[in-house]
């Protein structure tokens, strides 16, 4: 009987963050995936844009118990680009 879907999740493995800046740069880089700019607060109009990288950065170093690599993972397939 497999009980590891009653344990608790694996702990984040920690990954340099010159690896996240370089899979997120790879990111920008492939057309097929949605990588505009964002800017750091939505509420207020015109405040500063971000480009996409830091944005996701910034937002992994005010997470800290996120798993990086989950997240990236996620993050590709959340941002393809679909045609129909």
């Amino acid at each position: 009987m497999n009980i590891r879907h009653m344990q608790k999740p694996d702990k984040p493995v920690p990954v340099e963050e010159s690896e996240i800046y370089r899979q997120l740069a790879e990111m920008e880089q492939d057309p097929g995936l949605k990588t505009e700019p964002g800017y750091v607060n939505s509420a207020i109009p015109y405040s500063d844009l971000l480009s996409f990288s830091e944005k996701h950065m910034t937002y992994l170093r005010t997470h800290p118990k996120v798993n990086a690599l989950n997240y990236l993972s996620n993050l590709r397939t959340m941002i393809k680009i679909r045609h129909q």
